[in-house]
């Protein structure tokens, strides 16, 4: 009986022993739980881990270089998560929970990616002052997502498509990247999208701009090489729509449209010298038409003198007749 005892003693001991306990180092007004230094080098060792109950947690500092579905299971009451700082993750993935805000800044983050499973919870995702360099496919079983922040980041390629199935998103932010392309095609409509922040990026023209975003309120553009004829063109549709644009372009050395700075490339010149071809095929188009039409008026003028002409030849010789 007592080495019954005793083994029950030695288990509950080394499960205790193994165990790690995180507790909140401040809880503030707001309800923030801080965790200090939360190291998790083995996903699979997660069910040792006793996190705090409270709803949201705020991990200021430690190391997780890979954030695994596993340690999920640990967070069930958890609905708003914020890492930030020194706290380095090099992986994360977005698993299915409860988790309905995800906020990750200045980890050193290099990849991210989401369970292959639909995720209505989640409402805010933000990974910001990281280094992400591509945005994961698998982005699009986010069918909850309203408000999206990949700001400061290392994207050069956006495809638009990813984000269709998130036909809540209000607010897309991808200022402070190295964008080129804003990949977008035919169809492809936003219609909850009021804010929309690109600048500080490689971005010459936005295509499908107007058919896209509907409902845009609020955009940014400054610190792009936007094409100028595009530029005038969309332009327009802001200011016909009372869009605010948010912080505008301080300096230019090509050219403003609005307030936001612009660049002539070779296709503008091209562009431009096609177009003044055309005006003048226009103008001499329209100068033959003229003339044609006059010698039309002439032709008809001097149809209708020799009609008077013959009639009066006509009425003479019935008079010698006579």
């Amino acid at each position: 009986m007592n080495i019954w005892w005793s083994s029950i003693f030695l288990v509950a001991y080394l499960s205790h022993a193994l165990s790690k306990s995180f507790k909140c180092s401040v809880i503030n007004e707001a309800g923030f739980c801080f965790l200090e230094n939360v190291v998790i080098n083995d996903p699979a060792s997660s069910k040792t881990l006793d996190f705090p109950k409270q709803q949201i947690l705020l991990i200021k500092s430690g190391s997780i270089p890979n954030f695994s579905k596993e340690i999920y299971a640990q967070l069930p009451g958890v609905r708003l998560l914020h890492m930030y700082n020194n706290t380095a993750i090099r992986k994360f993935l977005i698993a299915v929970s409860n988790l309905t805000e995800i906020n990750l800044q200045r980890n050193g983050l290099i990849e991210f990616d989401v369970e292959t499973t639909e995720n209505r919870n989640l409402k805010t995702l933000t990974i910001v002052h990281n280094a992400i360099n591509a945005i994961p496919k698998n982005i699009r079983y986010l069918e909850g997502l309203e408000k999206l922040f990949l700001y400061n980041n290392s994207l050069d390629y956006v495809d638009l498509e990813l984000f269709t199935n998130a036909t809540s998103l209000k607010v897309l932010s991808l200022y402070d990247n190295f964008i080129k392309t804003l990949d977008s095609k035919l169809g492809l409509r936003f219609s909850n999208l009021q804010t929309l922040s690109l600048s500080k990026n490689k971005l010459s023209f936005i295509p499908y701009f107007v058919e896209a975003f509907p409902a845009l309120n609020a955009i940014s553009l400054r610190k792009n090489p936007w094409n100028c004829r595009w530029l005038e063109f969309a332009m327009g549709h802001i200011e016909a729509r009372s869009i605010q644009i948010a912080r505008k372009d301080a300096v230019c050395r090509h050219r403003w449209v609005g307030d936001v700075c612009c660049y002539r490339t070779v296709v503008d010149f091209l562009f431009q010298a096609q177009g003044e071809e055309l005006r003048n095929d226009r103008e001499q188009l329209l100068k033959l038409a003229q003339e044609n039409r006059d010698l039309k008026d002439v032709v008809g003028r001097l149809n209708e003198s020799v009609r008077k002409l013959e009639e009066r030849l006509v009425d003479n010789k019935a008079d010698g007749e006579v």
